[in-house]
């Protein structure tokens, strides 16, 4: 379908079949023969997922900067206005009507081996399926936008649907057992840390020359925090 949108005009989208899910997927937005060269905004109001109305932007379009907006398949589901909410016109906003539809088994012989498949499949509104609504009508010397849904079904009576196999979950062992606490570390006496400091200076390693920073290496490297240690190591230190 196309639509025109001048000033002070409204497109108006509403279906009245409740049974079947109806959505308006709109392609695109192109400004028309004579329409002047400044700013035009469509807009589109629907309902959001709590039924209260919502506004959104479709398109902003100007002739000499942008006069085409591609919305590539923006689905909304109706009731749906569009209005020109700034401009002159006329702007085509072109899309197709889509509904959902429930398809029934082709044979009894399906449904006595019980292996009936329902696929719920959208299908482009026709004059034989949906009622069509009025702002559908084309006018002479304008496209359709097309839009090909694919049709998911599933035929033969020698297929079956598959099972995902299911999972037997065995009780974690670990659970029954009865945990032993673990015995905290006895923090290193000030000798056994002077011996691993005297061994990392005979492999090459520096240690800090800065009485901050040497702490600080005491505190991460050998996890004490007795300033008395701290302290008689620094001396030690002076040393070297």
């Amino acid at each position: 379908m196309i639509d025109i949108l001048k000033a002070d005009k409204e497109f108006q989208f509403k279906v009245d079949d409740e049974e079947n899910e109806h959505q308006l997927s709109l392609r695109t937005v192109t400004l028309g023969a004579g329409a002047k060269d400044e700013l035009h905004i469509v807009e589109a109001e629907a309902l959001d997922y709590e039924g209260n109305p919502t506004k959104v932007v479709l398109a902003s379009l100007k002739m000499s900067v942008q006069p085409t907006v591609s919305l590539g398949g923006f689905e909304i589901t109706p009731p749906v206005v569009l209005r020109l909410k700034c401009g002159s016109g006329p702007v085509y906003v072109s899309g197709q009507h889509l509904v959902a539809l429930e398809e029934e088994p082709e044979s009894d012989e399906e449904e006595d081996d019980g292996k009936i498949v329902n696929a719920s499949t959208k299908r482009p509104a026709s004059g034989g399926g949906a009622k069509t609504p009025q702002v559908y009508e084309l006018k002479p010397g304008r496209e359709v936008a097309g839009k090909n849904m694919q049709k998911a079904k599933q035929n033969g009576k020698d297929s079956k649907p598959s099972t995902p196999a299911s999972k037997s979950k065995t009780p974690d062992s670990k659970k029954d057992k009865i945990l032993t606490p673990k015995t905290p570390k006895v923090p290193l006496s000030l000798e056994e840390i002077k011996a691993k400091m005297q061994a990392s200076v005979d492999k090459g390693t520096t240690l800090p020359k800065l009485e901050p920073k040497f702490a600080n290496y005491v505190k991460n490297c050998f996890r004490t925090e007795d300033q008395k240690v701290i302290q008689a190591l620094w001396q030690w230190r002076q040393t070297l």
